[in-house]
């Protein structure tokens, strides 16, 4: 108890490490982030016609995507949403790299009456290692 007492700020600082790390899982537990992981996220796009949106990078999506998914930057997606605005009744699959992103892009789906928007659970990486099918853009001159 002397340690705990003698190197508060420690403590404090693994503490909130701790909490740091576990945010995204409490986030999906707490049900402000609906996250699906690939066996889900093919069954949406098979069973209920899934738009996929690809938030990444220009070069990210060029480099590897999912089938039929669209590309939307991030820093795009509000200026952009009216191409998309018009499958608001389709779950929406997104496909980012962080959580702050995420969130803005949930946001202003939400806004534009999407109900079901969930997050690939790590993102095409996953997607690559379940075997699923990749498209790669053709590579501009």
């Amino acid at each position: 108890m002397d340690f705990l007492l003698q190197h508060l700020g420690l403590v404090a600082l693994v503490i909130a490490s701790a909490l740091l790390l576990a945010w995204p899982e409490i986030q999906g537990l707490m049900g402000q982030q609906n996250t699906v992981g690939t066996l889900e996220a093919t069954q949406l796009i098979n069973q209920k016609h899934a738009i996929i949106i690809d938030l990444r990078r220009t070069q990210d999506y060029e480099a590897g995507h999912l089938p039929q998914a669209r590309h939307i930057p991030a820093d795009e997606l509000s200026s952009r949403v009216g191409e998309v605005v018009r499958f608001h009744s389709r779950p929406a699959i997104l496909i980012t790299t962080g959580a702050s992103a995420n969130a803005g892009a949930v946001k202003t789906l939400k806004a534009q009456g999407f109900t079901d928007v969930f997050t690939l659970k790590g993102g095409v990486l996953a997607w690559v290692e379940a075997s699923l099918p990749i498209e790669r853009s053709a590579v501009k001159a």
